[in-house]
């Protein structure tokens, strides 16, 4: 398989998750804290670790893919970096499904232990990038940045996926009124 080949098979499988992701746990969170009455924090406690574990299985299962592939150092060293550049983004996806319900409901998330987990996490790995730039004043800025970035990351990634598909439907219909 040609290396950028394989590169970009892998962003298309990268979007696809992180759309997927999202609008599965925004329909399961939704589900049960708007119609199932269920506080926010206790759906996101339940359904946030699992995801967790799931996305990173599925990091992991596509480096593991490429790393075994016919593909060359050099794109198995490029799929590799971006997976390891992009799984917090990617791990944000039901994080903001989770935050956009409880925003929908007015409810506030910060007392979910997973939330809490995830931002204690993230803001471990974010610190010492912004300690060598900042004061330590700079973490929620930082933490802020993080958050609208992996969101551009995740609407980009979705956005392109979207368009795979309606562009794909698009062409049938094409095809269908033509012939």
């Amino acid at each position: 398989m040609a290396a950028g080949k394989i590169v970009l098979q892998r962003l298309s499988q990268y979007s696809a998750l992180w759309l997927g992701s999202f609008l599965v746990m925004l329909g399961l969170a939704a589900g049960a804290s708007l119609v199932g009455k269920i506080d926010i924090v206790t759906v996101a406690d339940a359904l946030l670790p699992g995801a967790f574990v799931l996305l990173g299985a599925a990091t992991v299962v596509a480096i593991v893919a490429t790393a075994v592939s016919p593909a060359g150092l050099g794109a198995k060293s490029l799929v590799t970096a971006l997976a390891l550049l992009l799984v917090l983004p990617l791990l944000w996806a039901p994080v903001l499904a989770i935050l956009t319900v409880a925003a929908l409901d007015g409810a506030v998330i910060e007392y979910s232990t997973a939330y809490a987990g995830f931002r204690i996490a993230v803001s471990q790995l974010i610190y010492p990038l912004v300690a060598q730039v900042a004061e330590g004043s700079m973490l929620a800025t930082a933490w802020a940045g993080f958050q609208v970035l992996a969101s551009i990351i995740g609407f980009l990634a979705s956005a392109v996926q979207v368009w795979r598909v309606v562009k794909g439907m698009l062409a049938g219909r094409l095809e269908l009124t033509e012939g």
